[in-house]
């Protein structure tokens, strides 16, 4: 699949930082971000506009999930996106030169997989042979893949079921899905909304095989051409990952409001998220994991290029060298 196929088809920790503007004045950009509390840092440099002291005026557009904010910018909606490692690898894979170019939060126990009560799934390893709803091609896709290899299952012993994120919650109500795999606030979402009818399943020792990465991307085009646009991006994250350390309790009123969920649910959301700015050998790691997955399970043709010098490339680490060097841990 080439870059257009992909598009056509996919279309998913230092506090004393000097956070000066860098960014030309009046610099006009769209950010398309994805949809949940794990994207917490991001909305926050929305809601406090971290953009203004960068010279930025940034106006969003708001996607269910990092794989369709990742494809806005893509078609050239956007000159940024936040989105995952697993969106990240399937298209780096495929050849789509969007770099990341900082990491904000990752997580394990951000998706979970909720099941209905009614048809015979006690335990994960009844998920076998059902049929099971997430959106294909994004992190749910994936965190479906290393959940069910927990409990010696493949996607190949379940029927997978393509569902947007916003609408998993409904579609687990209906009688065509018996599962979905998606995100931690979703799966509160639906036991609130169908109680007695969806349970989460367990979720032990997810950690040791699946981490999930939030990102923020830009296109090749735009670190290469406005380098100090992309500071400014990077310092705004700072500026937010402060706020949110500082004024914990405001940030998770900002976030609530923001994803439109109670404060005590976004409070439980955060309290499985590991915030910081960075980037690192594990995200290179995961990345090089997401490119196997994503080639074994046939979204992608194995590159000539061996994967971690591919997604090294794909790491831009100049614009957090420049503001905070401290966070580049990558090697």
């Amino acid at each position: 699949m080439d870059r257009r196929g992909f598009v056509k088809t996919l279309g998913a920790l230092g506090m004393g930082l000097s956070l000066t503007p860098v960014a030309r004045a009046a610099d006009k950009i769209v950010v398309a971000e994805s949809q949940g509390f794990s994207w917490a840092i991001p909305y926050l440099v929305s809601s406090k506009n971290y953009w203004q002291p960068q010279g930025i005026e940034a106006t969003t557009l708001a996607f269910t999930s990092g794989r369709l904010a990742f494809d806005a910018v893509q078609a050239g909606k956007a000159q940024f996106a936040t989105t995952t490692d697993s969106v990240v690898g399937l298209a780096g894979a495929n050849g789509v030169n969007t770099v990341i170019v900082a990491e904000f939060t990752r997580l394990s126990s951000g998706m979970v997989v909720a099941a209905r009560t009614d048809r015979g799934i006690d335990t994960p390893a009844q998920l076998k042979g059902k049929r099971i709803a997430t959106p294909l091609g994004t992190s749910g896709h994936y965190f479906l893949s290393r959940y069910l290899s927990l409990w010696g299952l493949s996607l190949k012993d379940v029927t997978l079921v393509n569902v947007g994120g916003g609408d998993v919650v409904s579609a687990i109500g209906k009688n065509g899905v018996d599962a979905f795999a998606w995100g931690f606030d979703s799966g509160q979402k639906a036991v609130a909304d169908y109680p007695g009818l969806v349970r989460l399943l367990p979720d032990t020792g997810l950690e040791k095989v699946f981490v999930s990465h939030y990102v923020l991307t830009a296109p090749e085009s735009v670190v290469r051409q406005q380098p100090k646009l992309v500071e400014g991006a990077v310092r705004a994250l700072l500026a937010a990952e402060k706020f949110y350390r500082g004024q914990p309790q405001e940030a998770v009123a900002l976030v609530a409001e923001r994803t439109k969920t109670s404060v005590a649910a976004t409070q439980a959301g955060f309290g499985t998220m590991q915030v910081g700015v960075r980037l690192d050998n594990r995200l290179l790691d995961d990345l090089v994991l997401n490119g196997e997955w994503a080639i074994n399970a046939g979204l992608a043709q194995r590159p000539k290029e061996d994967l971690r010098t591919l997604y090294k490339k794909l790491v831009y680490t100049d614009a957090l060298k420049a503001v905070a060097p401290d966070r580049v841990t990558l090697s």
